[in-house]
């Protein structure tokens, strides 16, 4: 019987050394989940997306449009849809530092809509309004270098799919609302 007892003894020791040797081997974790390393979709790739969504609705698009939002903070936008009154801006931490504050998107709306002026280069004549829609990268990070034992199911692939779902729908909800068509 003292045999049976010094055996069992020696087991729980053993589990017990496993245990914490595997603890050590993983890091440490606390969670139990191991961090994702992400990063948001890169402007020049939404860009890419931008413009195939363009062709797709036969819309065409300027660049270095002066936009004014009622917080009287002024910007590039990125783009600017011709013969409509759409410009759209993907926000980076860097817009997010040099625009200053943007109000949200209103009160239960999915999409961030925001009605603006655009900056003339006469100061005697007015702006005209227009629709922004802003994309925050923010909401469009994607784990960058997954591994087998790291996977996510936020994929580059499902990132370019939302970005794309997302500007399909801001174009529906305008061409909805305001009748216009390309």
């Amino acid at each position: 019987m003292r045999r049976s007892g010094a055996r069992r003894w020696c087991v729980a020791l053993a589990v017990a050394l496993l245990l914490s040797t595997l603890a050590v081997g993983c890091g440490g974790a606390q969670s139990g989940e191991a961090k994702l390393d992400t990063r948001p979709l890169e402007e020049p790739k939404v860009f890419e997306i931008l413009n195939a969504v363009l062709a797709e609705r036969s819309y065409t698009a300027e660049t270095d449009v002066t936009i004014e939002l009622t917080t009287q903070a002024r910007f590039k936008a990125d783009f600017r849809v011709v013969g409509q009154k759409i410009a759209i801006e993907y926000l980076t931490e860097q817009d997010r530092i040099e625009i200053g504050l943007i109000p949200p998107a209103a009160a239960g709306s999915r999409l961030h809509v925001l009605q603006a002026n655009t900056v003339p280069s006469d100061p005697k004549q007015a702006g005209e309004t227009l629709y922004v829609f802003f994309l925050d990268d923010r909401s469009y990070a994607y784990q960058f270098n997954p591994t087998s034992e790291n996977r996510a199911d936020i994929t580059f692939t499902e990132v370019q799919t939302r970005v794309k779902r997302d500007l399909i729908d801001f174009f529906t909800w305008y061409e909805t609302t305001h009748g216009n068509t390309p």
